[in-house]
Order: structure tokens, then C-alpha cells, then sequence
């Protein structure tokens, strides 16, 4: 029997992808979850073959909860199931450790292939993502000047747009406020901007809000 844990804050959501899971696994026991912190309750207390985890649920911070995952429980793969567009946060979703990523708007059929994908040990990603990923590989050039960020730097500076606080960011990514100020520094000088105003501007031009 697979276990799989659904981590959304949105209860629909959480059904809408059960069904479909239902649907086609005969032996399956799904369990829910709704926060980070709910998602390292479920894990501490049981073992999953897989998580599907949504990128944006309150009080959590996505790099902060898969680097969790990772390192507490290795066997545990992770897809990533978001409303984010996956040509910029697919590939941040896989460099920070998820062996998949699918976008919450595509088809049941595209689901259970990902799920299958990502149970047999592979990586999923669509053939949009994958071409994406292998152009970049191949010219080694930043097409997008975000790329230039590490996962860290990119997970600040889509708070700093959304207009948290260096202290709300700390505590969501469980760092230290230099740490935080210090890779706002480094994320200003890669992206040569000033600041916060002109990074909403670049992160407009580039479609990431």
C-alpha cells in the first residue's frame, strides 16, 4: 500500500486531488495536511511514499520545508502541485530538492502520470520545463536575469515582493536577520537594482508576479 500526505491550505484543493488519486490507485492511504508545520507533524509520525506539496500555503516557507523533508526523511519523494507558473518556479522547485513539479490546473490524466513518474523514482517535469531546463544547460546563460539567483536569494526576493519584512522573512525561512539583510544585498547587486520598487518592476516585466 502507497501512503501519500496532500499539503494544500485550500480544503477543495485537498479533495479535488484525492479523487483523482482515488480514483486510479486501488491501495492507497492519503492523508492531509494544510501548513508546513502540519506537513512535519504528519511526517514525524508517519512514513510516506510521497508528498504533494503546494508552494504557497500560509505561514510556510517552501525551501525551508523541502530542505526539512529531504534531510529528515530521504525516502519520502516530493511533488511539487502549484498555480505557479512552472517555466520560473519549476525549475527553483527541483534545484531546491522536489522530484516533480505540476501546475494545480492541469488534468487528472497529467496527475497520475506525474505521481506514477515520481514513485518509480524519476524526476517529473512537463516537456515545456524540460526543454527550458536543457536550454539553459546547453548555452549555460542565464535567459531570465532571476536565474542569476540561488534558490535562497530567489526565495527572498519573491517575499521582499510580496512585501514582507526582513523579519517576517527570517522567521518564515528560520534564518538569522543578517542572513536575510545579506542576501537582500546580494539579490539588489545580481540584479542590478536599487530597490524593493524596481525589483516589483523587474519581477512585473518578467511575469513572476
Amino acid at each position: 500500500m502507497k501512503k501519500i500526505l496532500i499539503a494544500d491550505d485550500h480544503s477543495l484543493v485537498r479533495y479535488g486531488l484525492k479523487v483523482a488519486l482515488l480514483n486510479h490507485f486501488a491501495d492507497v492511504e492519503i492523508d492531509e495536511s494544510w501548513d508546513g508545520q502540519s506537513v512535519m507533524a504528519r511526517l514525524k509520525d508517519s512514513t510516506y511514499d510521497l508528498v504533494l506539496l503546494d508552494l504557497s500555503m500560509p505561514d510556510s516557507d517552501p525551501g525551508t520545508t523541502l530542505h526539512w523533508i529531504r534531510n529528515f526523511c530521504p525516502d519520502t519523494r516530493v511533488l511539487i502541485v502549484s498555480m505557479n507558473n512552472e517555466t520560473i518556479f519549476g525549475k527553483r522547485a527541483l534545484q531546491m530538492g522536489a522530484h516533480g513539479y505540476i501546475e494545480k490546473d492541469a488534468s487528472p490524466d497529467d496527475l497520475i502520470r506525474a505521481v506514477n513518474v515520481v514513485l518509480s523514482g524519476k524526476k517529473y517535469m512537463s516537456a515545456d520545463l524540460a526543454d527550458i531546463i536543457v536550454r539553459d544547460a546547453l548555452i549555460r546563460k542565464a535567459v531570465n536575469p532571476f536565474d542569476e539567483l540561488t534558490p535562497r536569494e530567489f526565495q527572498v526576493a519573491m517575499y521582499i515582493i510580496q512585501d514582507y519584512t526582513i523579519t517576517q522573512i527570517s522567521k518564515l525561512m528560520q534564518l538569522q536577520y543578517t542572513s536575510v539583510n545579506t542576501f537582500r544585498r546580494r539579490i539588489f547587486e545580481k540584479l542590478n537594482i536599487p530597490d524593493r520598487k524596481a525589483l516589483v518592476q523587474l519581477a512585473d516585466a518578467y511575469k513572476l508576479n
